[in-house]
């Protein structure tokens, strides 16, 4: 067997069994976790419990409770000890999975409602946050339907999801990645695009460019989608006939055997 064979394979097999690891960890964190913590965070970011659950977010309080016994001789390999203190990063966040398109945890990202810093990111060993999605786990689903759904920030992304858009992605940040544009793009019809409504946003949507897509801009009261849905269910209902009529238009230029011209819709 040709040896560069040979060293991809071992290589795809360590990577597996490090994402193994670290799913099986993440699944020991949650089961320890209480689960009324569930219920602030869906009062306060007007979730439903369900949604939460589905995205398997869980609540840290203390850096102690990272470190289950079994896992002391690996926890830092898993990536959730700080390289400055060799402490945990994190404490008093909710924690959120990121997965892979198997389905299993490749990082874990720790989000606070009122730090500075909102999004604390694991160091996951095969993560890489400028080329990965939050929701891969549903890229599939995405290439069936046609199209994908593209969000700056993971709460707008688990917003749509529980409006009943499962093919919403996350970018994780204000970057641009040509290898997701690529997996985008593998989407029969396109890309729906909804930027954030400040200066980044504007900045970070011109690196979104796909073969075909079309552009959501919310209200301008709001700086993102999820804020501006999850205020009133009025608002919901604007968004909603919004994207269907996105949907309708993306399928229908694809459908008459033309290319999609790029087009902006901003609601108002």
């Amino acid at each position: 067997m040709n040896t560069s064979v040979v060293s991809v394979s071992k290589a795809l097999n360590e990577k597996r069994e490090y994402e193994k690891l670290l799913t099986e960890y993440t699944d020991k964190l949650r089961k320890r976790s209480k689960e009324e913590y569930l219920d602030i965070f869906a009062d306060r970011r007007n979730f439903k419990v369900d949604t939460l659950k589905r995205c398997g977010i869980f609540y840290i309080s203390e850096m102690e409770e990272m470190l289950l016994p079994e896992y002391l001789e690996v926890v830092e390999y898993l990536g959730v000890i700080s390289n400055t203190n060799k402490k945990p990063i994190f404490k008093d966040r909710y924690v959120i999975p990121i997965l892979n398109k198997e389905g299993m945890v490749q990082n874990l990202v720790g989000y606070s409602f009122d730090a500075n810093e909102r999004y604390v990111y694991g160091t996951g060993m095969y993560y890489r946050r400028a080329d990965t999605l939050w929701g891969e786990e549903n890229l599939e689903t995405a290439y069936k339907m046609g199209y994908a759904i593209l969000v700056e920030g993971i709460t707008d992304a688990i917003r749509l999801r529980e409006m009943g858009y499962e093919n919403s992605f996350a970018m994780c940040g204000t970057h641009k990645s040509e290898y997701i544009i690529r997996s985008l793009n593998r989407c029969e019809h396109g890309i729906i695009r909804i930027p954030d409504r400040d200066n980044a946003g504007k900045k970070a949507v011109k690196g979104w460019e796909g073969n075909r897509h079309i552009t959501i801009n919310v209200y301008l009261q709001y700086k993102d989608i999820d804020e501006m849905c999850r205020e009133s269910e009025e608002n919901r209902e604007w968004f909603n006939s919004y994207m269907n009529g996105c949907i309708d238009w993306i399928k229908q230029d694809k459908h008459m055997g033309q290319q999609c011209e790029c087009e902006e819709i901003t609601i108002i």
